[in-house]
């Protein structure tokens, strides 16, 4: 008999009340990769216990359940490692080895392979080089970092950039680094949202979480 799992409670109580994934990302403010990862029951994944358990809590609050039985769900199925995060109890199905057998190949069809492979890579990553955004670097707060309702956001860019922080326009400084406040009205998890358009039209963006505490 299968044993009920947290992530399987979750994605069958979401799609029961049709809402998406990315609704729900967007309506609980948590990374869609993270919810992903928490539903498939890819924990590894994800953040400290901390942030499982406050997404856990906001998922649950959306959809109208009690969180604490998902908790304890949680408690059962994993435990919290020295550095915080949720680690299997115990360890299923190990994974099998297949075993390959080698091809003959000749020394002449393995140089052409090489070849053709690097000249491909070349051209593929000049390619890519044009298509970049401008670069961003978010200095503060650290992800995943416990902060208080005024965070100090900084970071830099290139000196073309337009940079705005949740929506609101930063001033840059002639070398690229800026530097503002964001303040919050409620703890919990937050997610702050920094983006750096070029002149080409070329938008970087990048989200920090962070748990707010008063």
């Amino acid at each position: 008999m299968r044993t009920t799992t947290v992530s399987q409670i979750l994605i069958e109580e979401r799609q029961q009340r049709r809402i998406s994934v990315e609704e729900m990302a967007k309506l609980t403010r948590i990374r869609l990769e993270y919810l992903q990862a928490l539903e498939e029951g890819k924990f590894e994944l994800l953040p400290p216990a901390v942030f499982v358990k406050g997404y856990i809590k906001s998922y649950s609050r959306l959809l109208g359940l009690d969180a604490e039985p998902l908790i304890a769900l949680l408690r059962r199925d994993f435990k919290e490692s020295a550095q915080g995060k949720l680690v299997p109890r115990e360890f299923i199905n190990p994974v099998l080895r297949q075993k390959f057998g080698w091809q003959p190949i000749t020394l002449i069809g393995m140089l052409l392979s090489i070849f053709f492979i690097t000249v491909l890579s070349y051209v593929g990553f000049q390619w890519y080089k044009l298509q970049l955004p401008p670069e961003l670097i978010i200095a503060a707060p650290l992800e995943q970092a416990a902060v208080g309702p005024v965070v100090v956001v900084s970071g830099k860019t290139e000196s073309d950039a337009i940079v705005s922080v949740n929506t609101m326009p930063v001033a840059l400084q002639v070398d690229g680094s800026f530097q503002t406040e964001v303040t919050f009205l409620t703890e919990g998890i937050s997610t702050i949202t920094v983006e750096a358009a070029d002149k080409r039209g070329k938008v970087s963006l990048k989200q920090v979480s962070v748990y707010v505490q008063f």
